[in-house]
Order: C-alpha cells, then structure tokens, then sequence
C-alpha cells in the first residue's frame, strides 16, 4: 500500500506536499492506522461476570447505605457546591 508521488518538472515543494497529502486521504491510509492504533479487545466471558459481580455487589453496598440513612435517596447531581 505504498503511494509513490514524482515531482513534475518544475513543480514546487508545496504542491507536491498538497497532491501526496490528497492522495493520503483517498487512499484512507490514514483512517485505517487509527482505526487499529484505538482497537479495544472485547471482554471475556470471565471478565464480564467479575464486572457484574462487581456492580451487583456496589449496588448491593449502596441500598444498605441509603436504608440506615447514611446516603441520601436521590443522588445530587450538581457537582461541587460551596459550602457557606
């Protein structure tokens, strides 16, 4: 997949950065090489049932909180306040 570009007879450097820089991004070289620089491997089964285990368990921590008062039923959405 390599892209090979000549320089034309008295081309100038900044055109021929342009034509190599569209043909980059037709050729979708570019696209492709991010594609796998970001790929994230799908969890196993092992994985996905220590994750549920975990969020069951959380869950589980925070009804018995929330049921001998020591957190708040609605959870507080507004972030940090100032206290006065």
């Amino acid at each position: 997949m390599a892209i090979e570009i000549k320089r034309k007879g008295n081309e100038s450097t900044e055109s021929l950065l342009r034509r190599f820089q569209e043909r980059i991004k037709r050729s979708r070289i570019l696209n492709l090489k991010k594609q796998k620089m970001h790929f994230i491997k799908d969890k196993n089964k092992a994985q996905i049932k220590k994750d549920a285990l975990v969020r069951s368990y959380n869950r589980a921590k925070r009804e018995f909180l929330i049921k001998i008062g020591k957190l708040p039923e609605t959870p507080s959405r507004g972030g940090y306040k100032k206290k006065s």
